[in-house]
């Protein structure tokens, strides 16, 4: 009987803590880990990063309708979102449109134009520093649905079933970072989103929606393929990458890089 009141004594002392781990979690701040290389150069994978799930305001966990504002999403921010297409997987990517932008990708350059609902053109995205990365993709099978065009003065990048990345610095207004691309894949691999009576590859977002993509531009499933994010859907805004564990596949052996830690722009 003793016993049994001490293990009630050590939970209930325990309630408060846990209370407090499942608020932070929920509506504050959350830990996210990256599986994926969608989001090089800025994010490895590996990399572990803490998500600011208030900025955007608190929502209702059953409806996910916000009760509390704050911050509006911007362009260039890092977000944690429900995939639309099955809210139970969650995806990382840059949001790139607004509700009301009119964006027009081109698929060769992998470069972004801005338009307002009027079609003016919108000095906000500037592409700069075009140079060769460090990353290089390999292939064991190349698809046949990919044209792979050997430029003549890229042969030497091309062996073995390998493509260099190149990279520009991608500016959204005064913020900066690398996107990667590989000029030889000239054709999509996956279908296009395609909004009814709209051009392809221009997309309208719509209210209260956005257009999201990833910085690795030839190696990411995006708003490209299948369309919005609602703003219910928003998880938050990554703001620190706090610890990155690399490991070799198949293999148990991992390394923890400390260098990794600093904010997500």
């Amino acid at each position: 009987m003793l016993k049994k009141k001490y293990w009630i004594k050590q939970i209930v002392s325990l309630l408060p803590i846990i209370l407090l781990i499942f608020i932070i979690r929920s509506f504050i701040y959350e830990p996210f880990y990256i599986p994926s290389s969608s989001m090089l150069p800025t994010l490895f994978v590996g990399d572990f990063i803490l998500v600011n799930k208030f900025i955007y305001g608190i929502k209702n966990p059953l409806n996910n309708k916000i009760i509390i504002k704050n911050k509006l999403p911007k362009r260039g921010d890092v977000v944690v979102f429900k995939y639309p297409k099955n809210i139970k997987i969650n995806y990382i990517k840059r949001i790139i449109g607004l509700p009301g932008d009119i964006i027009v990708y081109n698929y060769k350059n992998k470069q972004i134009t801005l338009y307002n609902n009027k079609y003016v053109k919108q000095n906000i995205f500037k592409y700069k520093k075009l140079e060769k990365s460090k990353f290089i993709q390999t292939y064991k099978n190349i698809s046949k649905r990919v044209f792979i065009k050997i430029f003549k003065n890229s042969k030497k990048y091309h062996n073995f079933g390998k493509l260099r990345f190149f990279q520009y610095t991608e500016y959204i207004n005064r913020l900066s970072h690398k996107i990667l691309f590989i000029p030889e894949l000239e054709n999509e691999t996956l279908n296009i989103y395609n909004q009814k009576n709209i051009q392809l590859y221009t997309w309208v977002v719509p209210n209260k929606c956005y257009f999201v993509m990833g910085d690795n531009r030839d190696y990411s499933f995006d708003s490209r393929y299948w369309g919005f994010v609602h703003e219910k859907y928003l998880l938050g805004k990554a703001v620190l990458i706090w610890l990155n564990i690399e490991k070799e596949p198949n293999s148990w052996f991992f390394k923890i890089r400390f260098n990794r830690i600093h904010k997500v722009n």
